[in-house]
C-alpha cells in the first residue's frame, strides 16, 4: 500500500526557500497574490511543496519589480492554457519595457556620476576652467538626470 505523503513546511522554511521575508509571505497571502495557506492544528501556516514552487515564481517576479496586480494576473493565467500563455507574454513584454526604462535611467545616473567624478578630479588638480567646461559641455546629462524618477531607490 503506497501513500503519497505531503511534505509540509513552516513559514520560516518557506521564507528561506523563496528568499521572501516572512512578513512578505503573510502580506502576499492577505492581498491574494498567493492563495490561502493551509494551517496546522495550532493555526500556524503549513506550506506544501506546490506552495513553495508558487513562492519561487512570485519571488522571481517580485525581483523584476513587476507590479503586484500584474503578479496576481500572472499567477491566475498559469491555469488557462494557450489563452493564458498569450496573456503571460503580454505581461512579460510590459515588464520588459519597464526594465528597459529602468536600465536607461541607470545608464544616465552612471553618466552623471562619471561626469561629476571628472569635474571633482579637475577641481582637485586645480583645473577650475576645465571643470566649468565639463559642466557646460554635459549640461544635457545633468538635465536628463534631474528629471529621472528615483529608480533603484529603496522603497520606490
Amino acid at each position: 500500500m503506497s501513500m503519497t505523503v505531503t511534505a509540509w513546511h513552516t513559514i520560516r522554511e518557506a521564507s528561506l526557500a523563496s528568499g521572501l521575508p516572512e512578513s512578505t509571505l503573510r502580506y502576499y497571502e492577505q492581498i491574494g497574490i498567493i492563495p490561502p495557506i493551509a494551517r496546522d492544528q495550532s493555526g500556524r501556516r503549513a506550506y506544501s511543496d506546490a506552495d513553495l514552487e508558487r513562492l519561487t515564481t512570485v519571488a522571481c517576479l517580485s525581483a523584476t519589480g513587476m507590479p503586484l496586480e500584474s503578479m496576481r494576473e500572472y499567477l491566475r493565467n498559469t491555469q488557462d492554457g494557450a489563452a493564458g500563455a498569450t496573456r503571460q507574454i503580454e505581461l512579460l513584454d510590459a515588464q520588459a519595457l519597464r526594465l528597459a526604462a529602468r536600465a536607461e535611467a541607470i545608464r544616465m545616473q552612471q553618466a552623471y556620476v562619471s561626469l561629476k567624478t571628472l569635474y571633482w578630479r579637475a577641481i582637485a588638480e586645480g583645473r577650475e576652467t576645465d571643470a566649468s567646461e565639463l559642466i557646460e559641455e554635459h549640461r544635457d546629462v545633468i538635465e536628463q538626470v534631474k528629471r529621472l524618477p528615483n529608480v533603484g531607490t529603496p522603497g520606490k
